[in-house]
């Protein structure tokens, strides 16, 4: 593994929430790309709402995104955990293992996967 780095989900204020860490941790704001500014088609209302986005303040990294207008933000699962591997074969075993018992959200496709585990934490996986 790489890195483990929070991942927080807000109702539509990404963008404020994560200036307002920005000038809290006097970091610096890497990404902030919206739903809009990706290939995939998302709704209309969703397209100005932060789909990625990460600050960095010394060896601080937070990243973040905004949920999708109609799903409900819940406080405690409005986090997961963000895993960078520097192994392929690593990450696809790790989110197996994590998976069993849990419910898998996005099956690593495209680099990518996310589910929660059979004790209702998420996790994001991903490899450099």
């Amino acid at each position: 593994m790489i890195s483990l780095t929070p991942y927080l989900v807000f109702s539509g204020n990404c963008r404020e929430a994560m200036e307002f860490y920005k000038e809290t941790f006097g970091g610096k704001i890497t990404i902030m790309q919206t739903f809009g500014d990706t290939p995939m088609d998302f709704p209309e209302e969703a397209k100005g709402r932060i789909f990625n986005s990460e600050l960095i303040a010394g060896n601080i990294k937070i990243k973040a995104s905004d949920n999708l207008p109609g799903q409900e933000i819940v406080s405690g699962s409005n986090i997961s955990l963000f895993v960078v591997f520097d192994d392929e074969q690593k990450k696809k075993e790790i989110f197996n293992i994590l998976s069993e018992g849990g419910k898998v959200f996005f099956p690593i496709e495209e680099n990518f996967g996310m589910l929660v585990d059979k004790y209702g934490i998420q996790w994001m996986v991903e490899s450099k």
